[in-house]
């Protein structure tokens, strides 16, 4: 297997990635879903035992998907934040020097529900609550629209497999008629359980390797 997977969505070439991320070559624009940065500060807030590096090690992460694919745009699929950050908060002190190395690349943001805990905070990026690019309709929570292939997030999809007492529970994109549903990005993000359906498509996640799991209409890389 391998860490990059070529596959045609609405009739486009994009390429997946084994660190959860899909690239559009056309209009070279890198898109994750579900950072849900700060996530760690807020279960710490809470008195959860959670180890802190969270924020910065998912930056680095994105850092390194820039690197590989040198894009023009950088897309978040909603939920950026996890909750409403507070000043002194790791992420927030890290963020301008992360954005400031990465000035040549244009980074947004999908508004999530996650999100609108947070309006009104400028971290120096634009918001938009839709975005079309290409054929795409860029958006958080999947939902069919007419005339437009749907790249979402929200769901966080996973899907488990077992065999022989043993148990993987392995994140996916999740590709059904119209909609691609992005795993989540973030390094604390839980999953929800899918079950594909006849027509539907799953590429696992599996330690940074990707696995296809089957296709519509048969077509191995289509959707």
């Amino acid at each position: 297997m391998s860490r990059t997977l070529e596959w045609a969505l609405a009739g486009e070439r994009v390429i997946l990635h084994g660190d959860k991320a899909l690239y559009y070559p056309a209009h070279a624009t890198l898109m994750v879903a579900d950072t849900h940065f700060g996530k760690g500060a807020f279960f710490r807030r809470k008195g959860l035992a959670v180890p802190t590096g969270q924020s910065q090690d998912d930056l680095q992460r994105l850092s390194a998907l820039i690197a590989h694919f040198a894009p023009q745009r950088v897309i978040v699929l909603g939920d950026f934040f996890h909750h409403r950050p507070k000043p002194g908060e790791p992420f927030l002190e890290q963020f301008p020097g992360w954005l400031a190395r990465h000035g040549h690349v244009q980074v947004e943001a999908v508004i999530g529900n996650h999100d609108r805990h947070a309006k009104g905070i400028d971290i120096g990026i634009p918001w938009h609550a839709t975005l079309d690019v290409g054929p795409f309709h860029l958006c958080h929570e999947p939902q069919s629209v007419p005339g437009r292939h749907v790249l979402a997030g929200h769901l966080h999809p996973v899907y488990s497999l077992s065999a022989a007492g043993d148990r993987l529970r392995a994140p996916v994109f999740w590709c059904r008629e119209g909609v691609t549903v992005l795993p989540s990005f973030g390094a604390l993000t839980g999953g929800w359980d899918i079950q594909p359906q006849a027509g539907e498509a799953a590429v696992l996640v599996v330690e940074g390797e990707l696995y296809p799991m089957g296709t519509r209409a048969g077509v191995r890389g289509r959707c």
